[in-house]
């Protein structure tokens, strides 16, 4: 445990280090994402995307930070959501529409230009490039760059005064569209046809991931399910999950999953579970958002900060 701990306080603190130096030398310390609030994390080819819940979206392209808040052209500065597009374009989810932001040009989003809800909870893009964005009143909508096209996520299960949330939206490399509710569960569409109640998973859907070989990963207040060859295999704290309420995820190689729970990160290799919490270097064992970036690196985002591991665990 002792080298886990090691590596993951090392980026953690050299960037604070930095920060002391040089405020000895009377120049204002960098601003950092690191003892933020997270709540997402997406990581391109050249750069670290890190939003926070009302301290703006963060930039670290390996070297420093850079953040970008509602004076540079944020929509809002809570932010909820995170994805790349297949051109490069950053799409920001907020709790006031979506920003889009590429070669320092913002554009915004809003119910003005026909977007269905301002409250935006997840995003996505598919294979074919479109954006896909979940909102409130159990909506998902999809936007491929002109036009809306909005989609009720089982009405009869959101009611008539339309409940629910899209917590989290995973496109799989079948075409498929896994959409997970807080009301109505998994959905899941193959680009004509709904299904509902996917797996009998009703309520309180809170993450998803889809790998390039065939896994679907969902996480659940009940645990984590796992789709593989049309099989679904659930795991909970008696398999080796350290708490059955899941509330992130991201896939690693070879069938295997980080898994944020509000008691901290499991791993899952296909065989074994590991755990780590704030005794191996965590800032917070609520995890809020996780994400590998093209070095292998694992981000983990939590209410109390931000943890970064340099090299497998």
């Amino acid at each position: 445990m002792q080298k886990e701990l090691l590596y993951l306080f090392l980026i953690i603190f050299i960037p604070m280090l930095h920060g002391c130096l040089t405020e000895l030398e009377d120049v204002e310390p960098q601003d950092t994402a690191y003892d933020k609030s997270i709540t997402a994390i997406v990581a391109d080819d050249e750069n670290v995307w890190v939003g926070t819940q009302g301290d703006g979206l963060y930039k670290f392209d390996g070297l420093e930070w850079a953040v970008y808040t509602e004076t540079d052209g944020l929509i809002s500065n809570f932010i909820t959501s995170l994805v790349i597009d297949e051109s490069g374009v950053l799409w920001i989810g907020t709790d006031s529409g979506i920003s889009s932001f590429k070669n320092n040009l913002w554009n915004n989003l809003t119910e003005e230009d026909g977007l269905f809800n301002n409250d935006i909870r997840s995003l996505a893009v598919d294979g074919s490039d479109n954006l896909w964005i979940g909102t409130r009143k159990n909506r998902l909508v999809k936007y491929n760059g002109t036009n809306f096209t909005n989609y009720h996520i089982n009405p009869e299960a959101s009611g008539p005064g339309e409940m629910g949330h899209i917590h989290t939206i995973s496109a799989d490399e079948n075409g498929n569209l896994w959409v997970g509710s807080c009301i109505s569960g998994l959905s899941v569409f193959d680009g004509e046809n709904w299904t509902d109640l996917v797996n009998n998973l009703s309520v309180f859907v809170t993450s998803s991931a889809a790998d390039t070989i065939g896994n679907v990963w969902i996480g659940h207040i009940s645990g984590l399910y796992h789709l593989s060859d049309e099989q679904w295999t659930h795991y909970t704290i008696e398999d080796g999950l350290l708490n059955n309420n899941v509330s992130a995820l991201t896939w690693e190689e070879e069938n295997s999953v980080w898994v944020g729970t509000n008691d901290g990160l499991s791993f899952f290799n296909g065989s074994n579970w590991t755990s780590y919490t704030i005794a191996n270097g965590l800032p917070d064992n609520y995890i809020t958002a996780l994400a590998k970036d093209p070095n292998n690196n694992l981000w983990v985002g939590t209410p109390n900060g931000l943890a970064v591991s340099l090299v497998n665990l």
